[in-house]
């Protein structure tokens, strides 16, 4: 068995599918005892870079699950159509790619998903009614369009867009009180603190 892991082009294969495979069963497992694993990689300019961090990170496109993933299904992949379809070298790398591209793409698919229902969670936004909040983006008068407003909602910041009822616009950073919910419209309406 390990003859055929690691002999002639299988290495090619196998090295990174048993890396990603151990990183993402380590994730798992940091996963389900509520750990955390954090990648740094060390720039020559001399600062740090998280692989969290990196441009589209809050999107999962380039983050270390979606690494893992990639290299766990192009490893797994190539390696099977190397050694199990003989495929041949490059036919086996033209599988590896595609597959582990598939893979990042399904994992990031799930991190969205995933995002989007932690995001949402089970509020109902009667809720935020009489709660105060700070304005994000300036609330125009009355019929003039709509701000943003962040409130407190349980332990959560949450935005939401928000209008009022005044003939003057409340500027950001300006604390206001919700007056009203408009659940079709996923709305508030607010006043200035008094």
């Amino acid at each position: 068995m390990l003859d055929s892991l690691f002999s002639n082009s299988g290495i090619w294969f196998s090295i990174p599918a048993i890396i990603g495979t151990i990183y993402f069963l380590v994730q798992i497992f940091m996963g389900g005892i509520g750990g955390d694993l954090d990648v740094d990689i060390d720039l020559e300019g001399g600062g740090d870079v998280g692989l969290g961090d990196a441009p589209g990170a809050e999107f999962g496109v380039l983050s270390a699950q979606t690494l893992s993933a990639f290299f766990m299904g192009s490893g797994w992949m190539g390696f099977a159509a190397l050694r199990l379809l003989d495929f041949g070298f490059t036919g086996a790398v033209l599988v590896a790619i595609g597959a582990g591209v598939f893979f990042a793409w399904l994992i990031i698919k799930v991190m969205r998903t995933m995002m989007k229902l932690q995001n949402s969670g089970n509020v109902a936004i009667r809720d935020t009614v009489g709660l105060s909040g700070d304005v994000y983006v300036q609330v125009p008068p009355e019929g003039q369009g709509m701000g943003r407003v962040k409130v407190v909602l349980g332990s959560r910041q949450r935005e939401f867009n928000c209008v009022q009822i005044g003939s003057d616009p409340i500027p950001s950073r300006t604390s206001v009180k919700v007056t009203d919910a408009n659940a079709t419209t996923n709305t508030l309406t607010v006043e200035r603190s008094s």
